[in-house]
């Protein structure tokens, strides 16, 4: 009896200490702190850049939307409306198309396209065409046009920039089959017998910059987020009603409607957002991978039962909700879900990037899933408790101690992964355990980590009907 006695004081005292590392009221003052160091509380809201602006800014926006919903202190909610009008400040129309919008240049490729003119010898220049990463330290093309031309022998080329007329190489030795490189950043080869006279034309354009539905869906879902709690809180009207309006009217023009230009039916599959058809995107027109759709769909799903809400947006959510959901694939040994990157439909095929989703952008298409399940769409309380068996069964290194989740959904190496503070800890709302191995890794983390990742960390116990102090 006194070891029973012992051992439930015991638990009592651990269950007392957790709660107390656990006061809302002292880790919102930790963030509030942090976060007004961060570019004086303005992060990165006055970024024009989409990628700065998702990246960056799309995860302090949430983070106010988790401290809101956990602390009920309106403060949170006024930095939402102060960092999305600074947001909106920064779009532009660039493209004429009527629609305010973001771009980056990050992530599109350098292009060439070479061809041999009406030679008098057989020799090819390869390859025709050419799609180049940016690279660190490496320009980009200059969107020039270049001859490669054999001007006065066969064994002898110079490189003239044709828009310029400048020669960017001189008397250069033809090696049949040899790399030339002067036209960067592109490798190209002549092979054949060349003749005095012969010509190769190479056209370069260097990445173009575009929106990325990605980045949008990071900072618009919380904004998403905001716009519900206000419409369904009578008492934050007054204070915010007229800025859930306005953000709303905007996010149905400038973001659902401009992205119904790249939306693609998929049948009973559902459907997705699509890239935009760019020479420099590397998969033009193709279906974009789930977690960069999901992004967005996030906050469709959100915004589709709202008075206001864009009349197609429950039917985009639906869909692309559905196509992910379409892809899941039963681990029955562990109840537990897999899925991949990224399953497409291409010359009438279906094909697919067959890894596994790796960690991180698993996350993001996993919260997808989260966020529809928690409104009745499609994903039930059965998919949810799978997702967590993928976390709990298949991903985590079963380490109490020391947690660590696998490299993808399908368990692979290494496990360099910390036992994650995002998206991932909201599976505890299907299993406690969740929270439990979420908890280690907070609070073996110092006083800015915690405060860091606090918002993670209190939703993450809401989420698994854990009180704490407000």
């Amino acid at each position: 009896m006194c070891k029973l006695l012992l051992s439930c004081f015991m638990l009592a005292a651990m269950v007392s200490m957790v709660y107390a590392q656990l006061d809302a009221a002292k880790l919102a003052q930790a963030y509030k702190d942090f976060d007004m160091a961060r570019r004086e509380g303005k992060g990165y809201s006055e970024s024009p850049d989409s990628a700065t602006l998702g990246w960056g800014e799309g995860s302090i926006i949430q983070s106010y939307a988790l401290r809101g919903e956990v602390t009920e202190d309106t403060y949170w909610l006024t930095k939402i409306t102060e960092h999305f009008r600074n947001i909106m400040g920064t779009a532009t129309d660039p493209d004429g198309d009527g629609y305010l919008s973001w771009q980056t240049a990050v992530y599109n490729y350098n292009v060439a396209y070479a061809q041999r003119l009406h030679n008098v010898s057989a020799a090819q220049i390869a390859p025709d065409h050419i799609k180049e990463g940016a690279k660190s330290g490496v320009p980009n093309a200059t969107g020039h046009t270049y001859l490669i031309e054999f001007q006065t022998d066969a064994a002898h080329f110079q490189i003239r920039d044709w828009d310029t007329q400048e020669l960017v190489a001189e008397n250069v030795e033809y090696v049949d089959g040899a790399d030339i490189d002067q036209i960067g950043p592109f490798k190209l080869k002549i092979t054949g017998a060349t003749h005095h006279g012969d010509r190769f034309m190479v056209h370069t354009q260097p990445p173009e910059p575009t929106e990325f539905t990605v980045h949008q869906g990071m900072f618009i879902y919380p904004v998403a987020l905001f716009i519900e709690a206000i419409k369904s809180t009578p008492e934050l009207q007054d204070e915010f009603g007229k800025d859930a309006d306005e953000f709303l009217a905007f996010i149905n023009k400038h973001l659902f409607e401009k992205n119904e230009q790249d939306w693609l039916e998929m049948g009973e599959l559902g459907g997705g957002y699509r890239f935009q058809p760019l020479l420099t995107d590397r998969f033009a027109n193709r279906i974009m991978p789930h977690n960069q759709f999901a992004a967005l769909a996030r906050a469709w799903v959100v915004l589709k039962d709202i008075e206001g809400a864009h009349p197609l947006m429950a039917d985009r959510a639906e869909k692309m909700v559905r196509y992910f959901h379409s892809f899941l694939e039963l681990d029955e040994d562990n109840n537990a879900y897999k899925w991949r990157y990224w399953d497409w439909i291409e010359y009438g095929q279906p094909g697919s990037m067959g890894t596994a989703e790796d960690t991180s952008h698993a996350a993001l298409t996993m919260s997808l899933a989260m966020v529809a399940a928690r409104r009745g769409l499609i994903f039930t309380d059965e998919d949810m408790v799978r997702i967590a068996n993928t976390w709990l069964k298949v991903m985590w290194n079963q380490d109490e101690a020391d947690p660590k989740m696998a490299a993808g959904v399908d368990g692979r190496e290494p496990h360099n992964f910390a036992a994650l503070l995002n998206w991932w800890s909201e599976l505890s709302q299907w299993d406690r355990q969740v929270h439990d191995v979420a908890l280690t890794c907070f609070l073996a983390k110092d006083d800015k980590g915690q405060a860091i990742w606090a918002p993670a960390m209190l939703v993450c116990a809401k989420r698994a009907g854990i009180e704490f102090q407000k």
